[in-house]
């Protein structure tokens, strides 16, 4: 999936706000998917995919219709924005830490480069 931005959180919060409590997990997992695929596509040079897009999250939302505007005043769709936001941090995580490790390096090498004020 390409990085999401803010635009993608919101059009993936406004389908699952349309979607029964039940069934809002299975269907971000199931737009994850799709943007993943439709990148992999891209990625391999193969152009969008033809159903899924160009492989952002929003991309893969949009293709569901046209849903209704939501705001912030409606809790239901707060808590719908909650679960994408949670389920990006979480897809992310493992990411950051890799990118952590590359620019620090290995344990072993960043404990002789720290210094403390009583060395």
């Amino acid at each position: 999936m390409r990085p999401p931005g803010h635009g993608d959180l919101i059009a993936a919060a406004r389908v699952l706000r349309l979607r029964p409590v039940h069934l809002r997990r299975w269907c971000l997992l199931r737009l994850f998917a799709e943007a993943d695929a439709a990148d992999a596509r891209g990625v391999a040079g193969r152009g969008m995919h033809p159903i899924w897009g160009d492989g952002s999250l929003m991309t893969a939302a949009l293709r569901r219709g046209a849903v209704p505007d939501f705001g912030p005043t409606d809790p239901d769709y707060c808590r719908c924005l909650a679960l994408v936001a949670d389920a990006l941090a979480r897809r992310a995580q493992p990411r950051a830490q890799e990118t952590q490790r590359a620019a620090a390096g290995s344990s072993s090498s960043r404990a002789g480069a720290i210094s403390s004020p009583q060395s």
